[in-house]
């Protein structure tokens, strides 16, 4: 069916809704996802709400997350469009997973496998070393290993950035980019972005609904590249992108 309303590709996390931790004590809050247990873990403002309830009326909007399918499933939000997991490594459309999509991937992602368990056992041994106490994971989908997540348990959001620092000091993230933003570091293989999956939907709508305008949120300064695959981006006043703009 044509659509000639906006598409909007958002991130979720720190840009429609965040932590409590990171939110106002008393602000009013509105849960927007939930953990494995069905306890609330990410909440909207009153002007998030709005701001959400506001593009669901008026856009086609697809969520790029760095969300596992898993996880996502777990938001609650409307959305209809399908979506963009895994920093980009699954594409979910209406009948689910996007077989092609996930054919190109794991053809893309195939000398990887090795590499991301022993990525992620040496980024606890260099974090054990340094006197942090951490968790971490390889992230899946279909059998694939994507990339590696780290975080710490009840420290400070400083010292994955330590830690960071130190895993690419001892030479240990070749053919890897890093994504930090709070309690989040992550290890992503070079031909894992969500740029590149943003700009395989946009090619396929427009050969559906021609040209429209397509607009992209996000907060972080690896959101960057899918955002500026679209006619504008914007970004929360409050978060990683705001803060490298005004030189903090």
């Amino acid at each position: 069916m044509l659509s000639n309303r906006p598409l909007i590709f958002t991130d979720l996390d720190d840009t429609l809704f965040q932590t409590g931790r990171k939110m106002p004590k008393f602000a009013e809050r509105h849960p927007a996802s939930y953990d494995a247990e069905g306890n609330p873990s990410g909440y909207m403002s009153n002007v998030q709400k709005s701001f959400a309830e506001w593009l669901f009326a008026n856009a086609d909007v697809i969520p790029v997350t760095a969300r596992s399918m898993e996880v996502c499933a777990r938001v609650s939000l409307p959305f209809t469009h399908g979506a963009i997991c895994s920093h980009g490594a699954i594409i979910l459309g209406k009948d689910g997973v996007d077989e092609s999509w996930s054919r190109t991937m794991a053809r893309d992602l195939t000398r990887y496998q090795s590499l991301l368990p022993e990525l992620s056992r040496r980024t606890l041994e260099v974090g054990k070393r340094l006197g942090f106490s951490l968790r971490g994971w390889v992230v899946q989908e279909e059998g694939m290993g994507c990339y590696v997540v780290t975080k710490h348990n009840d420290m400070t959001d400083y010292v994955l950035q330590a830690l960071a620092n130190e895993m690419s000091r001892l030479g240990l993230l070749d053919g890897f980019y890093i994504h930090r933003n709070g309690n989040n570091l992550a290890f992503l293989p070079s031909p894992l972005n969500k740029r590149h999956a943003v700009s395989e939907l946009i090619r396929r709508d427009r050969e559906i609904n021609g040209e429209r305008p397509i607009l992209g949120l996000g907060d972080s300064l690896s959101d960057l590249p899918f955002m500026n695959e679209c006619h504008w981006w914007a970004t929360p006043a409050i978060g990683q992108i705001a803060s490298h703009l005004e030189g903090k």
